[in-house]
């Protein structure tokens, strides 16, 4: 198979849309170029990326000579190869289901790891209990966040018929039990336990905002809402990528307590701020 790194995107050209978390990895494609002859295969980078994640939480709850920047170090590395392991498989012509969920299930390890790493030590540090709920709470608010950005990416690839590996709903169907591989199937069921919930509670909240956007049934509508790189473009820090960069730069200041107010209060409001300003211009788009 001959080695062409466009291959590495999800959509073609004419379909992308400037997504900002790009910064945070833009040299992987030489890594892609250096890994592609290579006997490594996707899932092994996927294991490695949770490795990396967990050694990272490791260090955040370690008295360790400079944890934080090991920390920040080591999170940075499952940051750079959660994307170089999808990059690597859609190069080769490698991707399948269960890469994709076993991408999700290390992508929930670690940042409940992670977060609960953080709060632990703030909690052990300051002896304040409220930050528990803090901890908790950022925890929540960063998995949503994801959860947000991958319902609006998916419904604009589904639409533009360029990337079939998502799906908007992961419900395990009749089609998956007469067809996927066991394997297959397990790792669906794990990702419906940890991320179910959270692909509802968007659906519900997309839902809610079609409504007052006034967003009608018609094809023309529908396309307009869902394909709109504008406000993928817009909407795209707030990826888990980013959320864990930001961690990152806050560890390198050991200012833990100040990363967690940022995914919760800053984040939170950017979301809904978006969200009423996407409401706002479709309707008045509608109205033109």
């Amino acid at each position: 198979m001959s080695f062409n790194i466009e291959k590495m995107h999800k959509l073609p050209p004419g379909d992308r849309f400037l997504d900002c978390n790009e910064i945070w990895y833009f040299f992987n494609r030489w890594v892609i170029r250096v890994l592609y002859p290579l006997p490594v295969t996707a899932n092994q980078i996927t294991f490695l990326s949770l490795v990396m994640g967990l050694l990272a939480a490791g260090f955040y709850v370690s008295d360790f000579h400079n944890a934080m920047i090991w920390a920040a170090i080591f999170f940075y590395g499952k940051i750079f190869l959660d994307n170089v392991d999808g990059n690597l498989a859609r190069v080769r012509g490698e991707v399948s289901r269960v890469g994709r969920f076993l991408d999700s299930f290390t992508d929930f390890v670690v940042t409940v790891a992670v977060y609960g790493a953080i709060t632990y030590r703030l909690v052990q540090e300051t002896h304040d209990p409220l930050l528990w709920a803090v901890g908790f709470f950022a925890l929540l608010s960063a998995l949503l966040h994801c959860t947000y950005f991958v319902f609006y990416l998916v419904n604009y690839t589904s639409m533009v018929g360029t990337y079939e590996m998502n799906r908007v709903r992961e419900d395990i169907v009749d089609e998956d039990r007469e067809s996927a591989p066991d394997g297959e199937l397990f790792w669906q069921r794990v990702h419906g336990w940890l991320y179910g919930w959270q692909d509802k509670a968007i659906e519900k909240f997309d839902t809610k905002s079609r409504e007052l956007a006034k967003v009608e049934k018609e094809p023309g509508e529908q396309k307009a809402w869902y394909q709109d790189k504008l406000f993928l473009t817009y909407i795209s820090p707030l990826c888990l990528c980013t959320n864990n960069m930001i961690v990152v730069v806050f560890s390198l200041f050991d200012a833990l307590e100040l990363a967690l107010y940022a995914v919760l209060i800053l984040g939170n409001a950017y979301l809904l701020g978006i969200q009423i300003w996407k409401i706002g211009r479709h309707r008045l788009m509608m109205l033109a």
